[in-house]
């Protein structure tokens, strides 16, 4: 839901008008993966696109989002807490 609200913030749309999340990747299986971490299971992320946006969600809660199709290392730190 965080990573949905966050894209249409972005976007300046309503959530409800996007691409469903599960349309690009597993949203159960994302959760799974980015499960808020201790110090000592280290932190996780992962990039994908969806609706013409990279998005990367980090295990210590930030969701990442630039525009355009490929996830690039500048775009990493792009809008960061968004």
């Amino acid at each position: 839901m965080a990573v949905i609200a966050t894209l249409a913030e972005v976007m300046g749309d309503d959530p409800v008008e996007l691409d469903p999340l599960y349309s690009t990747v597993n949203p159960d299986a994302l959760d799974a993966l980015v499960r808020v971490r201790t110090g000592t299971d280290g932190d996780v992320h992962v990039t994908f696109t969806h609706e013409d946006h990279a998005i990367t969600v980090y295990s210590y809660g930030v969701v990442s989002i630039a525009p355009g199709h490929e996830p690039t290392a500048e775009n990493y730190g792009g809008n960061a807490g968004r």
